[in-house]
């Protein structure tokens, strides 16, 4: 599959029905919806807040770094009835005996939860070449807001 390296460049938003997040980069920018909460949740990321408790995120966090896991990768990987999909896909180190092994796994994930993730972890984002090529181009959008 074919990537392209994008980057989350603005969150419109959120509203009570949501927020658009403008991901691109130099050839293109796209918009992703998502809903409040997982708006909110990029938000506080973005913004490096510390919640008193741990969240979702952060959960999922702890599990990976208990279990010595990390983020390969993240990708938009696919649009299904009108839909991002995407794809984080992890590696766990396992020492088996002195032998330092990895294991990888793919998981189907929603665009919001990777972009946290990816934060997070400090990851690059990516989008497939054939999504990346189909999905309209905002760029005028990420420009107009940021004047």
């Amino acid at each position: 599959m074919e990537l392209q390296k994008v980057s989350i460049k603005r969150i419109i938003g959120p509203t009570p029905s949501g927020a658009a997040v403008l991901v691109g980069n130099e050839d293109k920018t796209f918009v992703v919806f998502i809903g409040f909460y997982e708006a909110a949740a990029l938000i506080r990321e973005i913004n490096k807040d510390v919640p008193a408790r741990p969240l979702t995120h952060e959960l999922i966090q702890n599990v990976f770094l208990g279990f010595d896991v990390e983020i390969k990768q993240v990708i938009i990987s696919s649009i299904i009835d009108n839909t991002f999909c995407a794809t984080l896909i992890l590696r766990q180190r396992v020492n088996d005996n002195g032998v330092s092994t990895r294991s990888e796994v793919r998981i189907d994930a929603r665009p919001s939860d990777c972009f946290v993730m990816a934060l997070k972890n400090d990851v690059d984002l990516f989008v497939a070449k054939e999504v990346f090529d189909n999905v309209p181009d905002v760029t005028h959008m990420a420009e107009d807001v940021v004047g």
